[in-house]
């Protein structure tokens, strides 16, 4: 197995636990207002997307990877058409939300946080495995996830307004060309354009490590911006309570089998979601674990369980 192919099976694992989040697990739950008001906050992280790039090739050393940058940044301004920010205005107006809401929406305190922390993954540094760090890190932020969050949109988009792939002059050309293997017609995908840099510049074990780090950095990153979001009903804010009493008897491992006969995966996250951030490290750590093995052994087995109760049996046992 190559190196770089280490990266990626890593990424896998990044991205089947982005699909756990409470966000996304309840995601066709939504009402239509919510999906408006989710898509036209998530607009102003889109809006800063070409000064994000720009930052990062500013401070890149590597030509190849700059010409990448630079090919991305203006495939989202092209000369003679709409700017990708148009087409996103387009479809945004096309589900309903009026261009006003759109272009006068001040972004939440949780937005800006993530906007300045994707910043900060490509802030300038003279360490010598710069590039190697940002570029690892948009693939996985500026990229990829993109993609996997689309692949929730679109289908909701059409289901519920009759968005079409047809139609849509942004999420879903964004969700085909950003996903991995979404080469069409000769040419790359923007995410398998970073194939030959990332495969050129991984070229040991400690620099496979560096770009692991970068990619868990991003995705930490990219992943918090969807906590402001699932929040949701009374329905949901009933059920962490009610998980929340629960977490007080999952100390005692015994507890966790009868547990998984009676609560979904829809309730897992919902528990996750109401911990404090030290209580969740137990079983991110968990999952982590699951994760780690998989990219050692590529035994699809270790992910069965992850964003389960289950998960913290197939580490620690049931307990004595």
């Amino acid at each position: 197995m190559s190196l770089v192919t280490k990266l990626y099976d890593h990424e896998a694992g990044l991205v089947a636990a982005f699909h756990q989040h409470p966000f996304f697990r309840l995601f066709s739950e939504q009402s239509d207002t919510d999906i408006r008001r989710y898509l036209t906050e998530r607009y102003v992280v889109s809006e800063n997307f070409v000064r994000w790039y720009d930052r990062a090739i500013n401070g890149l050393t590597d030509p190849e990877a700059r010409s990448l940058l630079r090919k991305i940044t203006l495939d989202e301004t092209p000369q003679n058409a709409p700017s990708h920010r148009e087409d996103l205005i387009a479809d945004l107006q096309y589900i309903g939300v009026p261009i006003e809401k759109i272009l006068s929406r001040r972004a939440s305190k949780s937005t800006l946080k993530v906007i300045n922390r994707l910043n900060e993954l490509v802030a300038y540094s003279s360490d010598s495995d710069y590039d190697l760090r940002v570029m690892a890190a948009l693939r996985m932020a500026g990229e990829i996830l993109v993609a996997e969050e689309y692949r929730h949109v679109v289908p909701e988009l059409e289901k519920r307004f009759g968005l079409t792939p047809e139609r849509s002059r942004f999420y879903f050309p964004h969700f085909q060309h950003d996903q991995v293997g979404g080469s069409s017609g000769g040419i790359d995908s923007h995410t398998d354009s970073f194939h030959p840099i990332l495969e050129r510049l991984i070229t040991n074990e400690e620099k496979l490590g560096v770009a692991i780090d970068a990619s868990d950095r991003a995705y930490k990153v990219r992943i918090s911006l969807f906590d402001q979001f699932a929040q949701g009903d009374t329905r949901k804010q009933i059920a962490k309570v009610i998980l929340a009493i629960a977490a007080s008897v999952l100390v005692a491992l015994p507890a966790i089998k009868p547990l998984t006969e009676k609560i979904h995966h829809v309730d897992y996250a919902l528990f996750l979601a109401s911990l404090a951030p030290e209580e969740k490290v137990f079983y991110h750590d968990t999952d982590q674990w699951l994760f780690n093995r998989f990219r050692e052994t590529g035994d699809a087995r270790y992910l069965k369980n992850v964003g389960t109760f289950e998960a913290v049996n197939d580490v620690w046992g049931p307990g004595p």
